[in-house]
């Protein structure tokens, strides 16, 4: 039972609320489906605040995170309005973004409070519903083999990856707390439709799950055997089952190539090429105008290719905002981390939990974002800043009330 039954599993409109945001944006934010999307992302903001509000007057009031969701997207808004260089400015797509990244706030920090730490069941209901509709959109691609699946579902391949990675991270969160093997086998299903998406991204994630898994078990003797077994049989099944090689094996290995120099016609990257291009015209573009940057789009009005960004949040934020802006965009994820860090989090037996995940989020954005575009992207892009300030939150209201936070058992 999920919703109904003690405490940690009844029914909980933020949960709810979560799970409409959640899931419509990683299944339904499509043409196609464009209509799901915004019934149940509307749907989902209207639960979250409303259930919120009093706890939002009382308790939360304007956090830093507030403060800062608001400061960033007052710059975009700015920027896309008065700074346009290329193209339009998606106002309306926007201010959505910023309504669910608002939303997520509350609701996740109003979860934690009702569980008392316990926040998994919607993001794993959310996982389950985008793995039954990949399964069923493209069931013949997965039996065909060779193809990367995840065309079916919001964004692309790469996002889809990356969706169901911040999933995997909690469940593998939950595994380290719990010890549950329920997780591990729950991991290792979305591990593999991971891998399916032929997503690099996705690689790394899953390099960050073992890493948890490792930090929690690092004084046994067998974590050591069984991490490598494990490292050597994902390594195993990408480069030499074909099955998975043709998805992305030949990818890792021509991105590799690429990346030393070498531009054989059998290990050469056209993608990988482009994107090293890219970052380096948008480079040179934030070195012309380095502090306040160019403008909304800069980069798309001045490019000598055909895309309309660099590929790369760290390029595009410098490029289009320059030094300013993009430090105000990473302030909350390094003032995050410098929370945990200060005040040893991590290293504290009751809120270690929380310090360890909130850090290995903050890994996956800094990584992921090299190869992304995470400010003008849909709101999942910013889960790592949004869960980890909602949960860092928590903590400080915990403390400050003395009060205990309790993992689950």
């Amino acid at each position: 039972m999920l919703f109904f039954g003690n405490d940690k599993y009844k029914f909980s409109w933020n949960s709810f609320s979560i799970m409409l945001i959640f899931t419509g944006n990683a299944v339904f934010y499509t043409l196609e489906t464009m209509p799901y999307y915004i019934a149940m992302t509307l749907t989902g903001i209207a639960i979250s605040v409303i259930v919120n509000a009093l706890r939002f007057n009382q308790e939360i009031q304007p956090t830093n995170y507030i403060v800062w969701l608001t400061v960033i997207y007052s710059l975009f808004f700015l920027y896309g309005l008065f700074f346009l260089r290329a193209g339009s400015f998606d106002w309306d797509g926007m201010l959505v973004r910023f309504a669910e990244n608002f939303a997520l706030y509350l609701a996740i920090k109003g979860l934690l409070n009702e569980r008392n730490g316990h926040v998994l069941t919607p993001f794993l209901i959310s996982g389950v519903i985008s793995a039954v509709y990949i399964v069923v959109r493209e069931r013949s691609d997965i039996i065909s083999g060779g193809i990367r699946i995840g065309s079916s579902l919001s964004g692309n391949v790469n996002n889809v990856g990356f969706n169901f990675g911040f999933v995997a991270l909690l469940v593998t969160w939950y595994y380290c707390k719990t010890k549950k093997k329920v997780y591990l086998f729950i991991l290792m299903a979305f591990a593999i439709i991971m891998l399916l998406t032929g997503s690099k991204k996705a690689i790394l994630i899953l390099a960050m799950n073992l890493l948890m898994i490792f930090i929690y078990q690092k004084d046994r003797i067998g974590t050591w055997l069984k991490l490598g077994i494990a490292v050597a049989a994902g390594f195993y099944f990408v480069f030499k089952v074909p099955y998975l090689y043709d998805i992305l094996g030949v990818r890792i290995e021509t991105m590799i190539a690429t990346v030393m120099g070498r531009k054989m016609t059998s290990l050469y990257s056209y993608s990988t090429d482009m994107r090293k291009e890219m970052m380096k015209e948008a480079f040179g573009m934030f070195l012309n105008k380095p502090i306040l940057g160019g403008g909304y789009n800069y980069f798309r009005a001045n490019t000598v290719t055909q895309y309309e960004y660099s590929h790369c949040n760290y390029t595009e934020l410098l490029c289009s905002f320059g030094i300013v802006g993009t430090m105000v965009y990473y302030s909350k994820l390094f003032s995050n981390s410098l929370y945990i860090l200060t005040t040893k989090l991590h290293r504290n037996i009751k809120y270690k939990d929380i310090g360890i995940i909130c850090l290995i989020l903050v890994v996956e954005m800094l990584v992921v974002d090299i190869a992304t575009i995470t400010f003008a992207g849909q709101s999942i892009g910013y889960m790592p800043i949004i869960f980890s300030s909602a949960a860092l939150d928590f903590v400080r209201m915990k403390r400050a009330f003395g009060l205990s936070c309790e993992t689950e058992n």
